[in-house]
C-alpha cells in the first residue's frame, strides 16, 4: 500500500535504462539516505532481510558451534541463516504484550557457548523488554541482533529502533513498512562491525538481469492489484498479463531449509532507486498507520480485546495492528474480516516458524499467539502520498 504511480514511474525509468543497472552511487546515495533518516552511522543496501542479517553474522564472527538465542515464533529466514553459518539456535518464549522475547526466558538459556541474542520487534510495536534484554547481553558479554523487519520507523528514547543492539536489520520486502518488492538493510553504529560488514557487502554479487527486470515489473503488478483505484478490475487484468513475473516472498527451498542460489545479493541501482523514491515517503505513510490503528484501538475498547502494550518512550510505527481474539475467529480470519469489517484482516503467525509447519517446545505464549494473534491492516487504497 506504499506503492504509487510515481513507483510505477520509477521501475518504468530503469527498465529502459539497462545500461546503469549497477550504477554504485545510486546505490550509496541511498545507504546514505537510510543511515541518515533511520539515525544510524551505517548502512548497507542487500536484496533482503535475510541477507542483511546474514551480513550480520558475518560481522559479529559468529562460527560454527556458537549458540543464538531468538524469539520461537518467527518467520522461517530468520532461523536460515543462522542454520546456514553454521550457528547452533536456542528458543525461547515471547510475551503476549508485544510478542517480543520474553527477557526472562532469555536468561535461562544462556550457556558458555551463547554468542548473541535476536531480539525482534515485531508488526511495528517496540519490545517490551527491550531495555531489559540490552542489559541482560551487556552482563553476559553477549552481542544483540535487533530485527526490525517489522518495525521500521519506530522510535524509543528518541531514537529508531535498532541503534541500541550491535547491528540490526530492516525489510523493504512487499508486505513491510516502504516497499522495494525485495530487499533489506544492514545498519551498526560499530566502526569494527560495520568494516566486516562491508566485507560480506563487497563480496556478494548484484541480482542478474533477468532477477533484476522481474522485481521492477512488480512494482506495476503489485500498484495495479493492490493500490490502484480501479484495482477491483484492472488487478486481476494486469495479473492475467503479467503474472509470470510475480515474485512470492519466501521460495519453496527455504521453506524446505534449502540455501537458494540468489541467496546473498546486494542490492542494484534500480531497486535503491525504489528505496529512494520510498522514503520520501516513509514518514508520511507511518503517520498514516498510527492514525488508523486508533481504530483498531477503539475497537479493542468497545469490544473488551487487550490492546497490544505501548512502552513507555517508544512510539510504534504499525505494520499491523496485532490482536489476540479467539482460536476460532483465527481459523476463519479471511471470512471474519470481510464481514466485520470489509478489510483483509491477515494471520501472521501461523506456526513457530511461519509459514513451515512445525512446534517449539517449551515457548507455550508463542503457541497462544500462533492460535489466537491475528493483525488488522493499518494501510488502504485511501491512504496516497501527496503529488504522487
Amino acid at each position: 500500500m506504499t506503492l504509487d504511480w510515481d513507483d510505477v514511474e520509477v521501475a518504468n525509468k530503469w527498465l529502459s535504462n539497462r545500461l546503469s543497472w549497477q550504477d554504485a552511487t545510486v546505490v550509496s546515495q541511498y545507504e546514505a539516505e537510510f543511515a541518515r533518516w533511520n539515525g544510524s552511522k551505517y548502512a548497507f543496501a542487500f536484496m533482503g532481510g535475510r541477507v542483511a542479517l546474514s551480513a550480520c553474522i558475518y560481522a559479529l564472527d559468529l562460527q560454527p558451534g556458537d549458540e543464538v538465542i531468538m524469539p520461537g515464533y518467527t518467520c522461517v529466514v530468520v532461523p536460515n541463516a543462522f542454520k546456514w553459518a553454521g550457528v547452533k539456535i536456542v528458543y525461547c518464549d515471547i510475551e503476549l504484550d508485544t510478542y517480543g522475547a520474553d527477557v526472562t526466558q532469555i536468561e535461562s538459556k544462556i550457556t558458555p557457548k551463547t554468542r548473541a541474542i535476536l531480539l525482534h520487534h515485531l508488526y511495528g510495536i517496540v519490545c517490551r523488554d527491550y531495555t531489559a534484554i540490552i542489559d541482560l547481553a551487556k552482563r553476559h558479554g553477549l552481542k544483540v541482533i535487533e530485527d526490525c523487519a517489522h518495525t521500521t520507523g519506530a522510535e524509543y528514547q528518541g531514537r529508531k529502533v535498532g541503534n541500541c543492539g550491535d547491528v540490526a536489520i530492516y525489510s523493504s520486502e512487499k508486505s513491510k513498512i516502504f516497499n522495494t518488492i525485495q530487499g533489506g538493510v544492514a545498519v551498526t553504529n560499530d566502526d569494527r562491525l560495520a568494516a566486516r560488514i562491508k566485507e560480506y557487502y563487497d563480496q556478494a554479487p548484484y541480482p542478474d538481469e533477468v532477477s533484476i527486470e522481474e522485481q521492477l515489473r512488480n512494482v506495476p503488478l503489485e500498484f495495479y492489484q493492490f493500490k490502484h483505484p480501479q484495482s477491483w478490475w484492472l488487478g486481476d487484468v494486469y495479473y492475467f498479463l503479467n503474472k509470470e513475473y510475480a515474485i512470492y516472498s519466501t521460495s519453496r527451498e527455504e521453506e524446505q531449509g534449502i540455501c537458494p542460489a540468489h541467496y546473498g545479493r546486494k542490492m542494484p541501482a534500480p531497486i535503491a532507486a525504489l528505496g529512494l523514491n520510498q522514503l520520501k515517503k516513509i514518514d508520511y505513510y507511518i503517520k498514516c498507520r498510527r492514525e488508523n490503528a486508533k481504530i483498531w484501538q477503539l475497537w479493542c475498547e468497545q469490544n473488551g480485546y487487550k490492546q497490544p502494550v505501548v512502552i513507555a518512550g517508544s512510539i510504534p510505527s504499525y505494520l499491523f495492528y496485532p490482536v489476540l481474539v479467539e482460536p476460532e475467529i483465527k481459523q476463519n480470519i479471511r471470512w471474519w474480516g470481510f464481514k466485520n469489517f470489509n478489510a483483509t484482516v491477515s494471520d501472521w503467525f501461523t506456526s513457530h516458524l511461519h509459514p513451515v509447519p512445525g512446534h517449539i517446545p517449551g515457548c507455550k505464549n508463542a503457541e497462544i499467539a500462533i492460535k489466537q494473534c491475528i493483525n488488522f491492516p493499518t494501510l488502504n487504497q485511501t491512504c496516497k502520498f501527496p503529488g504522487s
